[in-house]
C-alpha cells in the first residue's frame, strides 16, 4: 500500500505542472500519465501548457485536472505572456510548480517565482542533458530558489551536480513511471498488427519507438536492419513517432532498399499493440534520459538492444537482463539484434527478467508516490507561516 502523505494543515496541496505542450513524447506522455494517478484525495492538480499541442491527450488531462490553461507563450511577446503566466498561477493560489522540458522549466520556475509560489521544484527528463551556456547561466540564477530538481536517472544527477553547482540536496533521483498494466494484455494479436503493414506472422519484428530526433540515431538502426538483410531476409522493423529527421530517415531507408522492410508509422496510440507484436526493441540513441519507450517496451516482456548512454545502464545489464553495445558501433547493433533474432529461449528470459523490473521499480503507483512525497515534505518545510496557525 501506498505511503499516505497528506498535508499537516489538513488541506489539499495545490500543484500546478508546467510544460511546453501536450505532444506524443517521452516526457509529455510520463507527465499525462502523473496527472492520471496524483492522489486526488491529497493533491489539487492544475496543468499549464506554453502553448496548444495534442488535442486528444489535452481532453484527456482535462478530465483528471482541477484547471487547464494554455499561454499561448510567444518569445516575441515576452512580457506579456509571462505576465499572464504569473497572473494565472496567482490566480491559482499554488503551494508547488513542477516544471517539465527545457523551456518550460525555465519560464515556468521564474513565473512561479514571481507569482510567489513556495515550492519550485522540476523534473530532469534528460532532453538538452547538455545545455548550452546561457541556459546554464539561468540555472545558476534559479538555483537559489529551486526546492529540488527531480531526476529520471543517477546520470542525470551528477550531470547536474558537477556541471550546473546544483547542491546535492537539492538533487534526488525519481525514474519515470508508466502503467506497466497497459503492456500485459495487447488488444490485437500479432496477425492483426503484422497485416496492417502488409507482412506475415512469422515474419521476425524489430521495433524501435520514440522521438525522430538526431540523439535517436535511427539511421544506425535503419544500417543495422540492412546489414542482417542477408541473415535474416524476413525480419522487418517499425519505427515509431514523429519528430524533425523524419525525411532523412525515409531516405535512408529508400537508398538502401529497405522500403519494403522499414516503415515510419508516425505517433501512434496502440503502442501496447505494436510492443506486443514485436520480437525485439531496439534504442540505438546517442544520448539519453531513461526512455519511457525503454520502460514500456519492459512492461511488454520483450527482450532489449540498447546503448551505454545515459540511464540506462541504469537498468540494463549487458547479458543480464538485455543486451548493450556502444553508441555508434552499428556492426555490434546488427550482431547484438542479430543474436535475439535467432534465440527465442534468450528473448524468453530477458522479457521476463525486464517486465518483473518494470512492475516492481518503474510503475507509476510507485513512481507518483515518490513524487508526492517531495511535494508535501517541501510544502510543509516552506508552507506559509500563515497556515500554521
Amino acid at each position: 500500500m501506498a505511503e499516505q502523505h497528506t498535508a499537516a494543515s489538513g488541506r489539499k496541496i495545490r500543484v500546478c505542472l508546467v510544460i511546453p505542450k501536450l505532444e506524443m513524447g517521452g516526457a509529455e506522455v510520463e507527465v499525462l500519465c502523473l496527472i492520471r494517478h496524483l492522489d486526488r484525495s491529497r493533491f489539487d492538480v492544475s496543468l499549464l501548457c506554453l502553448a496548444s499541442g495534442d488535442r486528444e491527450m489535452e481532453r484527456e488531462a482535462r478530465e483528471h485536472l482541477e484547471a487547464f490553461a494554455t499561454a499561448g507563450f510567444r518569445w516575441r511577446h515576452f512580457p506579456l505572456s509571462f505576465a499572464k503566466m504569473v497572473a494565472w498561477l496567482r490566480r491559482g493560489s499554488y503551494d508547488v510548480v513542477h516544471c517539465h522540458l527545457p523551456v518550460a522549466d525555465v519560464i515556468g520556475r521564474f513565473a512561479g517565482w514571481f507569482a510567489g509560489v513556495p515550492v519550485l521544484v522540476t523534473t530532469e527528463h534528460g532532453r538538452y542533458i547538455c545545455k548550452p551556456w546561457y541556459h546554464l547561466l539561468l540555472e545558476h540564477l534559479l538555483n537559489p530558489v529551486t526546492d529540488m530538481r527531480m531526476c529520471v536517472s543517477q546520470d542525470i544527477l551528477e550531470i547536474r551536480a558537477r556541471r550546473e553547482g546544483t547542491p546535492r540536496s537539492k538533487l534526488v533521483r525519481i525514474p519515470n513511471g508508466i502503467e506497466t498494466e497497459k503492456f500485459r494484455s495487447p488488444a490485437r494479436d500479432r496477425t492483426s498488427v503484422m497485416a496492417e503493414f502488409g507482412w506475415e506472422a512469422a515474419d521476425p519484428l524489430v521495433i524501435s519507438v520514440g522521438r525522430l530526433a538526431p540523439e535517436k540515431n535511427y539511421g544506425a538502426l535503419v544500417r543495422a536492419i540492412a546489414l542482417i538483410g542477408h541473415r535474416f531476409p524476413q525480419a522487418r522493423c517499425l519505427l515509431v513517432g514523429s519528430g524533425p529527421c523524419r525525411d532523412e530517415i525515409l531516405a535512408e531507408v529508400n537508398s538502401l532498399g529497405l522500403a519494403g522492410r522499414v516503415k515510419l508509422t508516425g505517433p501512434r496510440s496502440d503502442v501496447p499493440d505494436l510492443l506486443g507484436a514485436a520480437d525485439v526493441f531496439v534504442l540505438a540513441s546517442l544520448k539519453e534520459g531513461l526512455p519511457v519507450s525503454l520502460l514500456e517496451a519492459m512492461a511488454a516482456a520483450k527482450a532489449v538492444v540498447v546503448t551505454s548512454v545515459g540511464g540506462i545502464p541504469e537498468v540494463i545489464a549487458d547479458g543480464g537482463n538485455g543486451l548493450v553495445v556502444p553508441s555508434g558501433d552499428e556492426d555490434a547493433l546488427a550482431d547484438a539484434i542479430d543474436r535475439l533474432l535467432r534465440d527465442g529461449g534468450l528473448r524468453k528470459v530477458f522479457g521476463a527478467a525486464l517486465k518483473d523490473k518494470a512492475e516492481k521499480e518503474f510503475d507509476i503507483s510507485r513512481v507518483a508516490d515518490d513524487i508526492e512525497r517531495v511535494y508535501t515534505d517541501l510544502y510543509e518545510r516552506k508552507r506559509p507561516r500563515a497556515a500554521l496557525s
